[in-house]
């Protein structure tokens, strides 16, 4: 994933409204290191408190890489209102522990929670530039409401990617977006392109990216009519 931060001054008007929290060396290694108590636990504590006096509701915390989905304090309920929570949350992640051991980033975000559902989100697949494709991220069944819907998300993508694509922080760039009630579109994730990124309905990286521009959903399952021979 490409950190949020490096595109969030950009494209804010486009997402969430987040306030960030750079983490000094000591308070990272606490982190890495699951601690629960201490001068720099404490201090990063306070610092979540006072940032999250200044979102409205409960919050939603991750790393700016990453969010804590492998927290069993996250599997419970994603959203946070108090800073040691929040803490709990992120050291119970390894997947935030590693991004910060790595240095992969050096940042925590905060935004306000929405409980958002899996099937209108959706990915795009910008290159050089331009959108080459979108594929649902949802890929459990057929859902006939996003095929009534199917020119209506297309062309939403498509407007979306012209107004942001000056802004983008690479000319190759897949963008996580989600259909919100207005009806518009609201960023969520950006990663480079390729691996370790799923190019979902797209099957696969290598291919004609000018060939067969659209949206991909998972179509509807095949019914067979009439008299059937099954044999073994």
């Amino acid at each position: 994933m490409i950190p949020t931060s490096e595109w969030y001054t950009s494209l804010s008007t486009y997402t969430f409204p987040t306030v960030f929290l750079r983490l000094g060396d000591e308070q990272i290694a606490a982190l890495v290191e699951a601690k629960q108590e201490g001068r720099e636990v404490d201090a990063v504590i306070r610092r979540l408190n006072q940032a999250l006096k200044q979102l409205p509701g409960n919050c939603f915390v991750h790393a700016d890489v990453c969010a804590a989905t492998d927290s069993p304090t996250f599997q419970r309920g994603a959203s946070v209102k108090t800073g040691r929570r929040a803490w709990d949350m992120l050291t119970e992640s390894e997947r935030v522990r590693a991004a910060f051991r790595e240095g992969k980033t050096e940042r925590l975000g905060l935004h306000p929670y929405r409980r958002m559902d899996p099937v209108k989100e959706f990915r795009m697949f910008i290159k050089g530039r331009e959108l080459k494709g979108v594929s649902q991220k949802q890929l459990d069944r057929h859902y006939r409401r996003l095929e009534g819907r199917k020119v209506y998300i297309w062309n939403e993508t498509q407007r979306l990617a012209s107004e942001i694509a000056p802004w983008l922080p690479a000319d190759d760039v897949t963008v996580d977006v989600y259909l919100t009630s207005a009806p518009s579109l609201m960023l969520l994730d950006m990663s480079t392109w390729g691996e370790p990124s799923e190019p979902l309905l797209f099957r696969k990286w290598e291919r004609d990216w000018d060939a067969e521009p659209g949206l991909r959903l998972i179509p509807p399952p095949i019914q067979l009519k009439g008299d059937v021979e099954v044999s073994f």
